[in-house]
């Protein structure tokens, strides 16, 4: 046993040491569209402070000089982490048009700053993975993946900080540690609130953790979810009272529904496909991609309250429930971005983990290969050269061998996207009766 131990952990040091040097050979030469506006929200947290988000809606990026006129939709502690990292690295953007192309560069020292953080992440999820599975597979599985890769080391998005937090609070669930399981995951939902229907499974199991359920014991669960949500959104309304309607007005914006273009960068079939054919043919098809929503929103519901059920009735597991809970969002929410699937893969692997043969095992791991299908699809060297100033050519000519560079407006990427639904759907059906006929069957003896 230990023998094996010893041997897996030698893979994983290799896995980790490949998988590194693979992001840090990308990270300084790519830069996806949101780095440079990261830097345009940590200058208006630097001037503004607590009054941030009466500046964050948008409506003022011209005088606060962001690169882009997009709000910022996230709860406050990315925010406070960028304004953080703006005073460790002072980068800079500049911006101009290029016939009648608004053009957006940023420097190495920002690029770097963030991913610096993301990578680091991203090595301690893959070593938390192997600490829990004592399975170096489930580390490649994650580390290695392209998807992982892109979003750390490529665009840079920070879905991994907040996948951190959850795998965190899981670690902390096995080892029967209730309270700070729940800090835990309501800091997952403070860095992104696309992890909440995975972090719901999760209060549910540090709920079933306590043992007597006094009040005294309630109070102090309550206290563990709700005081790093409101420390940190607190300073924001008391200290700027006027702020509290912009507040609400950022973190809702990503409800308003609309057509997801481009196509290339939604992962809902049916979205894809409906904007598809407005774009192509004509036909208003929104108030199908509302039905969508309406869809999720049941679908959720449901979700939910099955996983209540199976855990109240003596389900033990806990990597099931919340990677079952998040499928539901990357199969059914009606605007689906590339990022949400970092978690999706993270926590997938911890799922099959706990599979150990049969088609849901093929269908969980079919779940954290396919969205790496894009990477390949899309021509990703993009980013290395748009927003850089000085691209490396020698790294953008290897790319281009691996890249399919089937470029936006393509029909394949609806036939990929809607094959992803299918996929996500198929596997979040099978997974829920899975766990109630698990249940049912315990319950049988």
């Amino acid at each position: 046993m230990g023998n094996n131990i010893s041997k897996e952990a030698a893979v994983t040091y290799t896995v980790l040491v490949l998988g590194t040097i693979i992001r840090i050979v990308f990270a300084p030469f790519s830069s996806g569209s949101d780095i440079p506006q990261f830097l345009g929200f940590a200058n208006t947290m630097e001037r503004h402070g607590f009054c941030f988000y009466m500046y964050a809606t948008g409506d003022y990026w011209v005088e606060e000089k962001w690169p882009y006129p997009w709000t910022y939709v996230y709860p406050p502690l990315w925010g406070i982490m960028l304004y953080a990292l703006k005073v460790l690295a002072n980068g800079y953007v500049k911006t101009c048009f290029e016939n009648s192309i608004h053009v957006v560069k940023v420097s190495m020292e920002w690029i770097l700053a963030i991913k610096a953080v993301l990578i680091l992440c991203d090595m301690v999820i893959a070593i938390l993975i192997f600490i829990i599975t004592k399975r170096s597979k489930y580390v490649l599985l994650y580390y290695l993946n392209p998807v992982t890769i892109y979003n750390s080391s490529i665009y840079g998005m920070f879905d991994n900080i907040a996948l951190l937090f959850l795998i965190l609070s899981i670690c902390l669930c096995l080892k029967g540690r209730a309270y700070s399981a729940s800090v835990f995951t309501s800091l997952s939902l403070i860095i992104k609130q696309t992890v909440l229907l995975a972090a719901i499974p999760l209060f549910f199991k540090t709920y079933f953790l306590l043992k007597r359920r006094s009040f005294k014991q309630l109070a102090i669960f309550f206290l563990a979810i709700t005081v790093p949500v409101f420390g940190v959104f607190l300073p924001f309304i008391t200290l700027c009272p006027k702020s509290l309607p912009s507040i609400v007005k950022c973190i809702t914006m990503p409800t308003g529904i609309y057509y997801t273009e481009p196509i290339c960068y939604s992962f809902n079939g049916l979205s894809s496909l409906l904007t598809y054919i407005n774009k192509e043919y004509g036909y208003e098809t929104l108030y199908l991609i509302r039905t969508v929503f309406l869809i999720f929103a049941i679908s959720s519901f449901l979700v939910l309250c099955t996983t209540a059920y199976v855990m109240k009735k003596g389900f033990k597991e806990v990597f099931l429930p919340v990677f079952n809970s998040y499928l539901v969002f990357t199969a059914l929410y009606w605007r689906v971005n590339y990022q949400y699937f970092v978690p999706a893969i993270g926590l997938g692997s911890l799922a099959l983990s706990r599979i150990r043969h049969g088609i849901l095992r093929i269908l969980i791991l079919l779940t954290i290969i396919y969205p790496s299908i894009w990477f390949f699809m899309f021509p990703i060297t993009f980013w290395f050269h748009f927003h850089v100033f000085k691209p490396n050519m020698h790294l953008m000519k290897l790319l281009k061998i691996f890249s399919l560079n089937i470029y936006c407006d393509n029909l394949a990427y609806v036939v990929y996207s809607l094959g992803l639904t299918v996929l996500y759907i198929i596997t979040l059906l099978c997974l829920t009766l899975n766990m109630v006929k698990e249940v049912k069957g315990s319950q049988a003896f």
